[in-house]
């Protein structure tokens, strides 16, 4: 009789073709949603970025204006444009103002200067806050603005609302044709008005109000060059 020997080899085990197209489908969407997490916090980073930038604009701004616009020259001028002969050199309108005022102090720029404040076209298409400013002479006019040395406060600035309160120096003066409330600009031409606000927008939406009152300086020196502290060298 003839005996068959049977040996039992253990079968290898392996991957099967199934098998591997579920993992590497697997792994491609574990990529997928890891390439999305890093694209997300990369754009979380810029948004906080562009967010603090803003905020520092708007800071910068509003401190500059409080410097700058809060002390304002009342000195009495000839104006033949006022009733009676006298007042500040002061314009306002609904997205403008002109004004004299001290240059917060910086090395080589201080004393009284001619500002303007407007929203300008910028290089680029866009749009921003320019200061526009030159050393103050004594005269009955505001200067060239387009010859004045220029600053830009807040590039991408697509807004401006100016408006103006106060009342007269003399209360006797107040009349039914004196202006009560905010007014969109400044309509009086002989008194400075007591309050400004500056409603900006940008593309990112509104910034918050910046009211600035106003506090008279009648004894401004008129300084062009050094070092200047609290306007005064």
């Amino acid at each position: 009789m003839i005996h068959r020997v049977i040996s039992h080899r253990p079968q290898q085990q392996g991957f099967t073709l199934i098998e591997l197209l579920v993992v590497m489908t697997m792994l491609s969407l574990i990529m997928i949603g890891l390439g999305q997490a890093f694209r997300s916090m990369g754009q979380t980073e810029v948004r906080v970025d562009e967010r603090l930038h803003r905020m520092d604009q708007m800071r910068v701004v509003s401190q500059f204006l409080q410097t700058a616009l809060g002390r304002i020259d009342a000195t009495s001028i000839a104006n033949p444009n006022v009733k009676g002969g006298q007042g500040a050199l002061f314009q306002a309108e609904s997205d403008s103002i002109n004004w004299v005022g001290i240059m917060p102090a910086r090395p080589g720029v201080g004393g009284r200067h001619f500002f303007r404040l407007a929203i300008e076209d910028l290089q680029g298409g866009d749009r921003g806050l320019v200061l526009r400013y030159q050393a103050w002479t004594p005269v009955t006019q505001f200067p060239d603005w387009n010859q004045a040395e220029s600053q830009v406060l807040a590039p991408r600035i697509t807004g401006l609302q100016i408006q103006a309160e106060g009342l007269p120096r003399e209360l006797s003066d107040v009349n039914a044709a004196w202006p009560v409330g905010w007014q969109a600009g400044w309509p009086v031409a002989k008194e400075l008005p007591q309050r400004i606000s500056l409603l900006m927008q940008d593309h990112q939406g509104e910034w918050p109000l910046i009211t600035v009152p106003l506090f008279a300086s009648v004894s401004s020196v008129p300084v062009s060059s050094g070092f200047v502290v609290g306007g005064r060298r």
